[in-house]
């Protein structure tokens, strides 16, 4: 390393090699078979690449990788989706309850079974009094 070395303009850090074609694919499949679909970009990590999670209304989600931030926001402008910072806002309640197999529904009054009338109890015995025998 000489000297001036540290005064060279660096070149930014070259995005990792782009998602494959079928990646790309499969998260236009999504955006566009899905209601109410939101995508959260999640930031590079050591193992892995920058990533793509889209999440449905449902809270079925597909996390692929995507080449960066830009290709990731001209995906989701071409299907009118909006975008988030994973960093920031976090993941939808919903992704989890979809995770652990729950899904919300609402139940109506006209859902419930009808209300059944229950018997009148027995009227109480006196202390002392023993119940009567049936002898033939």
């Amino acid at each position: 390393m000489s000297l001036f070395d540290r005064f060279r303009r660096r070149k930014p850090h070259a995005a990792g090699p782009g998602p494959s074609a079928k990646s790309v694919a499969d998260l236009k499949e999504f955006m566009a078979t899905r209601e109410g679909v939101e995508a959260f970009v999640e930031p590079p990590t050591a193992v892995y690449a920058m990533t793509l999670c889209l999440v449905a209304a449902d809270g079925e989600y597909r996390r692929q990788p995507v080449k960066d931030e830009r290709q990731a926001g001209g995906l989701c402008s071409e299907h009118g989706v909006p975008m988030y910072d994973a960093r920031i806002v976090g993941y939808p309640k919903r992704m989890r309850e979809y995770e652990r197999g729950i899904r919300q529904q609402q139940i109506s009054l006209n859902d419930l079974p009808p209300l059944d009338i229950v018997a009148e109890p027995e009227p109480k015995r006196q202390p002392g009094s023993e119940p009567p025998t049936h002898e033939e």
